[in-house]
């Protein structure tokens, strides 16, 4: 690497999940999701489409729209990234990414990269790992041949060098990809009532139902020596006849996917051991959220480390492409690792102050610092009340990690229950996390260091009784560990809720409201804060309150959108008896 350190763009164009980042050398320095800036949830504008409906990605699909069109779109994230680095295009000595729309974005510019690589490099060189498996499962990536599309990869990561291994394709028939665990878990997720992009949905559904449906799907899937063949389309067919508006049945019906996906994950970690002997699993692509797949492969296939990219789908690959590009295009050597996935764009002080004008009257403003924000939110926490906090720059990924979060008490699942149903506006069965101190995360959960709420590890039995409203109907809790050199405000907000409690954990769960990306903007937070029932505000040090018996109209954005939910009885939104399950 030159001592210039130059500056690299990385940008994904795929059909959902767009986003573009800027590194200086092999650091990264910022990255955004389209999502984010639109406030339109995985970048999908389904424009009237039916959610509901298996084909609705043909129409989504890799040939809508002009090459101005999506220009446009990646130019707004890669503004958002030059900006906040105070540079311009002229100073960016590479632009790299994957694109499946036909490469339109920068193409008189652009390293195109394939998109299964890109997976591959955001996993390895995130890990900080200097040789490892990498494991791709996704819904599919670039095309092999004719109407063939990848859909497993497995490559070798050594220092700077990714080798391919394995690739699985598959071949789309009528509407389904063949072969793709990722397609197969969209089928479920629609099996299960709810629509193709609420895929964490049907896996938080899986923990309360029974597998009684597995064989029935396994009769169209066959596991080889070295690859599954999955049929998905003949299991969208002959899994119809089990559907059910019964939240009991869907349950079950989430839960026999759920226990097939492991398996395949499982078989593919392992002959990713297999083709490697390495000790290490890196892995990436849309599957790789599924974080109860995840334990199952890391207690099953026999690594003693597997780690996942925060943002492990398409929003990630931007991260992975500019990844590539720094260390093996530029020869920068081996990754030191990801040191946080809170690559967002901070918000100047004056910029906060102009947001929070919006709630004059609405509630109360001081600016006391973090650490005395921390200090005080733990006490408001421990008391029973809910506090949004917002700090610095937006993480990437779908999970709230500290810096978009809505942090409550565990020790009650009414919390759970009041999260879900007047904050989220969600189903009741829909799972919380916790957020626990790193270097005490062994004597609650059975697990050591877990930053990003990717694996569900057994809870202690102390954990279940004292800290209930995080505990999956399983036993299992999807664990955000935090060290204190992660986010020192708050591991101190930690600290203090241990020294008010004896619990060193809270609940962590996005800062969002229903049908809503997490918030970017201060305004976005304002906004939300305004509208939901939380009565307190932590924002990069202002302290905000509501005043006493103030009702949160709320202050709308003028993009904000539904997220098309269905609440018919017995429908996706009709939480049932096992809402009501602890």
């Amino acid at each position: 690497m030159s001592s210039a350190q130059p500056y690299i763009v990385g940008f994904s164009d795929s059909v959902h999940d767009r986003s573009a980042c800027l590194f200086r050398g092999t650091t990264p320095l910022v990255g955004i999701e389209e999502e984010r800036l639109t406030r339109q949830r995985y970048a999908l504008d389904f424009a009237g489409r039916d959610r509901w409906d298996a084909a609705v990605y043909r129409e989504l699909d890799l040939v809508g729209g002009t090459a101005g069109f999506h220009d446009a779109r990646m130019r707004r994230l890669t503004d958002y990234c030059l900006a906040a680095a105070g540079i311009d295009e002229s100073q960016v000595s590479l632009w790299i990414g994957s694109s499946l729309h036909t490469a339109f974005p920068f193409a008189d510019r652009a390293v195109y990269l394939n998109h299964h690589l890109a997976h591959a490099a955001s996993a390895f060189f995130g890990s900080g790992a200097t040789s490892a498996a990498i494991l791709i499962m996704d819904g599919y990536g670039d095309s092999t041949s004719g109407d063939a599309f990848e859909t497993m990869s497995i490559y070798a990561g050594t220092e700077a060098r990714i080798d391919t291994l394995q690739r699985v394709s598959g071949v789309r028939t009528d509407i389904h990809m063949a072969n793709s665990a990722g397609i197969f878990y969209r089928i479920a997720t629609l099996l299960s009532g709810f629509s193709v992009v609420d895929e964490g949905k049907a896996m938080g559904l899986a923990g309360h139902g029974e597998p009684r449906y597995q064989k029935h799907i396994l009769e169209h899937i066959s596991f080889g020596a070295d690859e599954v063949e999955i049929d998905n389309d003949r299991i969208w067919r002959a899994m119809q006849p089990y559907r059910s508006t019964e939240l009991a049945d869907r349950a079950d019906m989430a839960a026999s996917f759920q226990a097939v996906l492991e398996q395949i994950g499982v078989f593919y970690a392992r002959r990713a051991r297999e083709l490697t002997g390495s000790d290490t699993l890196c892995m990436a692509g849309g599957v790789a959220l599924n974080c109860v797949a995840n334990q199952k492969i890391l207690e099953q296939a026999g690594f003693s480390r597997v780690w996942v990219f925060p943002a492990a789908a398409d929003n990630g690959i931007a991260m992975g492409a500019a990844y590539y590009g720094a260390h093996v295009l530029h020869r920068g050597g081996p990754a030191s690792g990801l040191a946080t996935p809170c690559l967002g764009r901070g918000y100047p002080r004056e910029q906060v102050l102009a947001a929070l004008e919006e709630i004059t009257g609405l509630a109360a403003v001081e600016e006391i610092g973090l650490r005395a924000c921390a200090e005080r939110a733990a006490r408001r926490i421990a008391a029973g009340e809910l506090v949004a906090w917002f700090q610095d720059g937006s993480e990437i990924g779908p999970r709230a990690l500290g810096h978009r979060s809505l942090l409550g008490d565990p020790r009650t699942v009414d919390m759970r229950e009041r999260i879900n149903a007047a904050v989220k506006s969600r189903e009741a069965f829909r799972p919380l996390a916790p957020l626990v101190l790193e270097e005490e995360a062994g004597d609650w959960f059975d697990c050591a260091r877990s930053p990003y709420m990717l694996f569900t590890p057994d809870v202690r039995p102390r954990t279940a009784q004292l800290a209930p409203a995080i505990v999956h109907a399983d036993g299992t809790a999807r664990v955000q560990t935090l060290a204190e050199a992660d986010n020192p405000a708050l591991h101190l907000l930690l600290r203090e809720f241990r020294r008010h409690t004896g619990l060193p954990l809270v609940i962590n769960t996005s800062f969002n409201l229903r049908g809503e990306p997490i918030v970017e903007t201060p305004l976005d937070a304002v906004r939300a804060f305004a509208e939901a029932p939380i009565p307190v505000l932590c924002i990069d040090g202002f302290w905000v309150t509501k005043a006493e018996g103030v009702r949160s109209e709320g202050v709308r954005s003028e993009g904000a959108r539904s997220d098309g939910a269905r609440s018919t009885a017995g429908g996706p939104d009709d939480p049932g008896p096992l809402g009501r399950a602890g």
